[in-house]
């Protein structure tokens, strides 16, 4: 009898976390600045670069599972994207991986559903590589492996989806010796036309899993106390 009441408890407190699971670890959109404008912002994964970042600040916490960014017809598919903490209002050199905190080379092909010019590249990020605090400022760079691709402005109104502070850099890598070029020196951006230039991307997490791991065994916890009491 007591062993089936075990069984039950630890059932119903599966069944519980599943639900919870299911509830709270669905991506969502953590930060999003939606497309104004094509610009004339190169950002070139190169030694010397010239390489961008812009700054953001994630509405909720989470594990980093996709990231988007708009511009123009990129002449490969190929892509470094990297994330950074902040230091003073710019990307932190002092991060791994020659100054960024999170770095890889993902694959992703522009379209562009409404013909407006701007392309839509998103990609997958490796799960639980890349960690976001809620409301904390990080940095986010994207360079394509072509000369040629421009990153697309954010639109006047700003994210809609978490926050951001700083105008968006640039860096040529001349403090990277060979390597680079996100080691710096970042220097603000200065657009024609634009006083605050920002840039247009989206990045979707989910909660962290050892959160509902701990909730789980928690749960199985107390189920297991009131076998022994009983």
């Amino acid at each position: 009898m007591k062993k089936s009441k075990l069984v039950t408890a630890l059932a119903a407190a599966a069944a519980l976390c599943g639900g919870l699971y299911s509830a709270m670890a669905s991506a969502t959109v953590v930060y999003e600045h939606a497309p104004g404008t094509n610009s004339d912002l190169v950002s070139h994964h190169a030694s010397r670069g010239p390489v961008l970042a812009d700054d953001f600040s994630p509405a909720a916490s989470g594990w980093v599972t996709e990231v988007s960014w708009w511009g123009s017809r990129a002449g490969s598919t190929h892509w470094e994207v990297s994330f950074h903490t902040d230091n003073m209002g710019q990307p932190n050199v002092d991060d791994p991986n020659e100054g960024a905190l999170a770095q890889h080379y993902l694959t992703a092909t522009g379209v562009d559903p409404d013909g407006d010019g701007i392309l839509l590249y998103t990609a997958t990020w490796n799960f639980m590589d890349m960690f976001l605090e809620a409301g904390t400022t990080y940095w986010f760079s994207v360079a394509n492996i072509a000369a040629d691709w421009t990153w697309a402005l954010g639109g006047a109104g700003g994210p809609t989806v978490g926050t951001e502070t700083n105008n968006a850099v640039v860096s040529t890598g001349d403090d990277c010796g060979n390597g680079g070029p996100h080691c710096g020196p970042w220097v603000e951006l200065e657009n024609e036309g634009n006083e605050n230039t920002n840039l247009a991307f989206r990045i979707v997490a989910v909660p962290e899993p050892g959160t509902l791991l701990l909730l789980g065994l928690g749960m199985a916890g107390i189920g297991y106390r009131r076998f022994r009491a009983a």
